[in-house]
């Protein structure tokens, strides 16, 4: 009996070794960087791309003219998910794409407020979404945003 299940394990093993490996074709990975990040210096990609997968950068509500916009949680949140919104169609995207989004506030009470907001950018299903206090955003912001993408 045991050189019987020897024998099988050996034509096994050997099976196994004229298996040719079937290594998937590498990524196709594309950039985009808006033009305000280029001319800023900044050092990351406004989203790239990976099979058809979208992950955008964290997006600030800010404008090229201005910075961050004045007024509190609801007109940054509102300029943020212009600028989301941007990126996504200069991808040739819109927000039934998006699958998930990571939203970090300043200060999370405003958390109420901010989905008021939020929630006017969807009709229909809602992405995948966490949201957490931070302690410190870029230029001060109360909210930045970052999705992931389907395409």
């Amino acid at each position: 009996m045991r050189l019987v299940l020897l024998s099988a394990l050996c034509v096994s093993l050997a099976a196994c070794e004229t298996v040719p490996a079937n290594d998937p074709a590498p990524a196709e990975i594309r950039h985009y960087v808006k033009d305000a990040y280029k001319e800023a210096g900044f050092p990351f990609s406004s989203a790239v791309e990976a099979d058809g997968w979208i992950y955008l950068a964290g997006e600030l509500g800010t404008t090229p003219e201005a910075g961050l916009v004045p007024g509190g949680i609801e007109p940054e949140t509102r300029q943020t998910m212009d600028n989301i919104q941007a990126t996504l169609a200069a991808n040739d995207l819109n927000w039934d794409n998006v699958v998930k989004c990571t939203v970090f506030l300043a200060d999370i009470a405003e958390w109420p407020a901010f989905n008021e907001v939020y929630k006017t950018y969807f009709t229909g299903n809602y992405p995948a979404r966490s949201a957490l206090g931070a302690n410190g955003l870029a230029l001060g912001a109360r909210v930045e945003i970052e999705c992931i993408a389907k395409r």
